[in-house]
């Protein structure tokens, strides 16, 4: 807390551009290090067991989408117009305009091949989420594996990775456009679903936290002096007014 006196107590470290990495195991037994840094579980590299997969899936998407864009406007007109071309086009067309009509609720869906890119995102997500085991340390009073639930650092990184896709796609100009062709108009849906999934795993990131603690009894101790949960707690308010003010009979 002594850092408030500067201005920035967030910034009470040096800013770098890689997180530290070295750890030593304090723990009782080989078999217990073992498992607090298994693959899936081990903290200081979850940024990249989740952050850079989740990156990497929305990459190939945008790469998958550009090179198509890219053998489309390059290719010659006779390419275009063989038998093989002009199927593949029109099953890219169908994907993109074919949507569902519920005549009861008055609603069309999102077309076919958004709703197809949406299933992929969802899967993803809640298997990157929920597969990894566990999701709270077996912790005892004897026996501290970490303070950190390995549900909420999961979480966390997926989140974060998704920061980035979130400004791409808000922009009328940007690089998702510029390679793929896709128009800002039609990449709004992205950046609404996009944001969903930042803020949803924003709350999965902090709820294991607050668990912990009122199982561990420190809770209120937490809240008067970890600077986290104030600048969590006013990033998450200020994340839930921008996504739920962006619903239709909000604005």
């Amino acid at each position: 807390m002594d850092g408030m006196s500067h201005g920035t107590p967030w910034l009470y470290q040096p800013v770098k551009f890689h997180s530290f990495r070295e750890y030593t195991c304090t723990l009782n037994s080989t078999k217990q290090c073992e498992y607090q840094q298994g693959y899936w579980r081990f903290w200081s590299e979850a940024d990249h067991r989740y952050a850079l997969p989740t990156i990497a899936l929305f990459m190939a998407a945008i790469v998958l989408f550009g090179i198509g864009n890219l053998v489309q406007e390059a290719s010659p007109r006779s390419f275009l117009q063989c038998r093989p071309t002009r199927r593949l086009i029109a099953l890219h067309r169908y994907f993109s305009y074919r949507s569902l009509r519920i005549e009861v609720l008055n609603w069309n869906s999102a077309p076919f091949g958004v709703l197809l890119l949406a299933a992929i995102g969802v899967i993803y997500f809640f298997c990157m989420t929920l597969a990894p085991k566990p999701y709270y340390w077996p912790n005892t009073p004897e026996l501290n594996y970490g303070n950190s639930p390995p549900l909420a650092t999961r979480a966390g990184w997926l989140s974060l990775a998704c920061m980035p896709f979130v400004f791409a796609t808000a922009g009328k100009s940007n690089f998702i456009t510029l390679a793929t062709g896709v128009s800002h108009e039609r990449l709004q849906v992205f950046h609404r679903w996009i944001s969903y999934a930042f803020f949803v795993l924003a709350l999965i990131h902090t709820f294991p936290f607050i668990v912990y603690h009122v199982w561990k009894g420190d809770m209120q101790e937490e809240w008067n002096t970890s600077l986290f949960y104030w600048t969590g707690v006013i990033a998450l308010l200020a994340q839930a007014y921008l996504t739920f003010a962006s619903f239709g009979p909000l604005r």
